[in-house]
């Protein structure tokens, strides 16, 4: 398994962690800032990002989106397309980006 495979599959784990998160929030009207997990490639990683569920839910509506920590991102597998004060939203590109397709094919979320 290369970085690339390894490191989305990780992501992948942190993401369905945040979306059962974010469908807690919506099921209990909650509207504050909630502790979502960084969703960058590192295994070690285990901090959380303060985010607005609804924030995180017009993120993650973008397929290839994700939040990390700033100093998370990872250059080869993904590219900041925005910049907040406590998080960073990244985009992920060549490998990490088709094996996102390959794990996932039916995904309904928007590109």
């Amino acid at each position: 398994m290369d970085f690339a495979e390894r490191a989305a599959r990780n992501e992948e784990v942190f993401r369905d962690v945040n979306e059962r998160i974010e469908e807690g929030a919506e099921q209990h009207a909650v509207s504050g800032a909630l502790p979502f997990h960084c969703e960058c490639g590192r295994t070690s990683c285990v901090e959380t990002i303060e985010i607005p569920s609804d924030r995180y839910a017009g993120i993650v509506r973008r397929r290839y989106h994700f939040v990390v920590l700033p100093g998370h991102e990872e250059p080869r597998i993904e590219r900041v397309v925005e910049t907040e004060r406590d998080y960073l939203v990244v985009e992920k590109i060549g490998e990490a980006r088709e094996q996102i397709d390959r794990d996932h094919p039916q995904r309904h979320h928007h590109s």
